[in-house]
């Protein structure tokens, strides 16, 4: 049963398609290949309307489509009104040798199909609106070669697409020759574009026109910065990139064809020359001033002419349209001029030169844009126009080209001129209105400067006076600061100085004892005993002078405290000097509170020796950070509990250049609120009464102005500070 079915199938197929083959056109005789073009008359082919656009080769070549083909004028019924359409012939090559011939396209979109002698078709696409990449064949000619061997030949089907409804009323079926397309369209044609041509001269002549004019205008909008010039110059960019390419794609489009298909989209360079030549007349003119409601027409028809020219590029992703091409062509020859053509009128009684200029140098090419569009745009004939403006458009368009141009150059250049002498005549006006008011600013600061001299006079007399009582204040206020910290040292030094004069006053009697048992033993003879005496009597005073210079050295070190620093320098043991000072702050404060106890350490580096420094200076400053230590940790021991043990540590170091002496306690450290204040004079957080403010901003200045060091601080709050101050050797 199934083999039946398939059989039938098989029988109805080759029926339709011998039925199909009964209703085909003559067969049309290639009697030779060397003839540029053969038409083939209208009873060799037939066409048939595709209403959907959909129909497949399949449908056409069987029934019942196949058998509704018509000779064009058959009938008077030809649907003739649609976007698509199939034509068939059949073609034979009755040559004794092979024939070389093409398939003419002569549509937007044309697909050749070709019956294989064993079945199946062959397909070849082309067609001038098809893309350069979707074409078979001689694409810029727009055929297919094929071969056909003597006594051969082919059933051809060619579907033909044009986005405008209606079958061409030129539409012809050709065979063309190969051979013959070959050496006319690309032997001929390369060797004319390459060769000395007057086009190509009134082209580069353009181009170089353009270039100096877009060079002019930009050196112009940079001097006066009007937009005027930046549109111009703009306008001529466009233009010149757009001629460019029309030559470009003259000498590429056979030689290059590769490069032709990169540069293809620079022609839509062309989509901006309206633009920027609208821009320009509504700057130049003032349009906005005078006729608000048209410049804004003009804003809107420059936007628009972009949007129409570049229609078919953006369509080309869905489909591509002669109707969108013929749009944005429409707007850029004939709305552009005939809108531009009427502002220009609207101007036309103003008396001003350059406006004048303008008109009489834009005219020219409006119009011929406006009076070649029947025939570029519409396809349209006009004897009278054809001979005069298309025959000679090329020169024609050049020479309007160069008017408008040069015109519009001298127009700038005088305009430019005379910018520069309003903009000189401003300068001389500022310049003068500058000098008026100086001359009143002048007069008025003579006047004021009399008032603040006496007021000068006064406020300087009492200025004096008040420094002079600052400075008095600023003199108690350091002495006082100095008076106090010798105050805290007075019981330290004496304390200090009782020592040595217990010694001297003990060795002294014992030495008096001593004279009276010499004296008894020389009576007595005894001369051996007596130097013993003698010589215990040389130690005693030895070490009476011993104490007593020791007394005279603390004397002088508090005398040395508290006299004025001459600031020389002198090489001072630091060790010694941090040793001293430690141990007066301490016997100070225990002078004053019998109940003040701390742990004191010290850790002196032996290699510190001597350095250069002043030492009753660096003295006061080491006392200081003692002496506020010791009220840290003594503050801390009222609020902490009985295991707090103060301790405050004395060091030195060397290192690298440098000297560090560092005082750090276990006290209550520095609040981080207030740490960048501790060196400001006056600020102090002891309470009022006992402390002046001013030991650490002296103690900064001592160490970082007099002697180049440094005054740091190490704190964390509730564990203690650590001042390091760090001198150069």
């Amino acid at each position: 049963m199934e083999k039946t079915i398939a059989l039938l199938v098989i029988l109805f197929t080759v029926f339709q398609e011998a039925t199909a083959q009964n209703s085909l056109p003559p067969v049309y005789e290639i009697k030779t290949d060397t003839a540029y073009l053969q038409i083939v008359s209208k009873q060799f082919w037939q066409m048939l309307p595709d209403k959907s656009g959909k129909l497949k080769i399949d449908d056409v070549s069987k029934l019942p489509h196949a058998d509704h083909f018509y000779y064009r004028g058959q009938t008077t019924n030809a649907d003739t009104v649609q976007n698509v359409y199939w034509i068939r012939y059949q073609i034979k090559n009755t040559t004794d040798r092979e024939a070389k011939v093409s398939l003419n396209s002569m549509s937007g979109y044309d697909d050749f199909y070709l019956r294989k002698p064993l079945g199946g078709w062959m397909h070849f696409s082309s067609g001038s609106s098809r893309g350069l990449d979707k074409k078979d064949g001689l694409k810029y000619v727009n055929i297919v070669p094929i071969i056909l061997k003597p006594g051969e030949g082919y059933l051809v089907y060619q579907r033909i697409e044009n986005k405008r409804k209606g079958f061409p009323a030129s539409f012809n079926v050709y065979i063309a020759g190969t051979e013959a397309i070959i050496q006319e369209d690309y032997i001929n044609k390369v060797d004319n574009r390459l060769s000395f041509d007057p086009l190509h001269m009134q082209e580069a002549f353009i181009l170089g026109l353009l270039f100096l004019t877009i060079f002019l205008n930009l050196f112009f909008y940079r001097i006066v910065h009007e937009k005027v010039y930046l549109y111009f110059a703009l306008f001529s960019l466009f233009l010149g990139i757009n001629r460019l390419y029309n030559m470009s794609f003259i000498y590429l489009q056979y030689t290059q064809p590769d490069l032709v298909s990169l540069i293809q989209y620079l022609g839509y360079a062309w989509a901006f020359i309206p633009y920027f030549l609208i821009q320009f007349f509504r700057e130049f003119l003032h349009v906005r001033k005078t006729y608000p409601r048209w410049d804004k027409l003009l804003a809107v028809l420059g936007i628009l002419n972009i949007i129409a020219i570049f229609l078919p590029l953006i369509s080309e992703l869905f489909s591509y349209t002669n109707t969108k091409l013929f749009i944005g062509s429409f707007t850029a020859f004939f709305l552009v001029p005939i809108c531009l053509i009427f502002t220009l009128l609207l101007f036309i009684r103003n008396k001003e030169k350059t406006i004048r200029f303008v008109i009489a140098g834009a005219i020219p090419l409006l119009l011929l844009y406006l009076l070649t569009t029947h025939y570029y745009i519409f396809n349209i004939s006009i004897a009278l126009i054809d001979r005069t403006l298309i025959a000679n458009f090329r020169l024609i368009e050049v020479v309007c080209i160069s008017w408008f141009v040069v015109s519009f150059s001298i127009i700038l250049l005088l305009r430019f001129n005379l910018l520069l002498k309003q903009n000189a005549q401003q300068a001389l006006d500022n310049e003068r209105l500058y000098r008026e008011k100086e001359m009143e600013k002048n007069e008025l600061i003579e006047k004021q400067k009399v008032l603040l001299e006496i007021q000068v006079k006064e406020r300087t007399s009492d200025l004096n006076r008040t420094l002079e009582n600052l400075k008095s204040t600023q003199a108690q206020l350091i002495q006082s600061e100095k008076m106090a910290s010798l105050g805290e040292l007075t019981a330290g030094i004496a304390h200090e100085i009782q020592n040595p004069l217990n010694f001297v006053n003990n060795f002294s009697e014992v030495s008096n004892e001593l004279i009276d048992e010499m004296e008894n033993e020389l009576v007595k003879g005894n001369y051996t005993e007596a130097r013993a005496i003698a010589s215990d009597i040389r130690q005693n005073l030895g070490k009476i002078n011993h104490h007593g210079k020791r007394a005279d050295a603390i004397v002088k070190g508090m005398l040395q405290h508290s006299r004025v620093s001459n600031g020389a320098k002198e090489p001072t043991n630091i060790n010694a000097l941090a040793d001293e000072y430690l141990r007066l702050a301490y016997h100070g404060l225990r002078a004053k509170d019998k109940s003040f106890n701390v742990s004191l350490k010290t850790d002196f580096d032996e290699n510190v020796g001597k350095i250069d420094i002043v030492p009753q200076d660096i003295g006061r400053v080491i006392l200081n950070l003692i002496t506020n230590a010791f009220y840290a940790v003594a503050e801390k021991k009222q609020q902490a509990q009985s295991d707090y043990e103060p301790t405050v540590t004395v060091s030195t170091q060397r290192s690298a250049g440098k000297v560090e002496i560092k005082v750090s306690d276990n006290g209550n450290g520095i609040p981080p609120k207030v740490l960048d204040k501790i060196y400001q004079p006056f600020f102090t957080t002891k309470p009022s009464g006992q402390g002046t403010g001013l030991g650490l901003s002296m103690s900064y200045e001592i160490v970082t102005k007099t002697h180049g060091g440094e005054l740091k601080v190490d704190t964390k709050e509730g564990e203690g500070a650590m001042f390091t101050i760090v001198l150069p050797v």
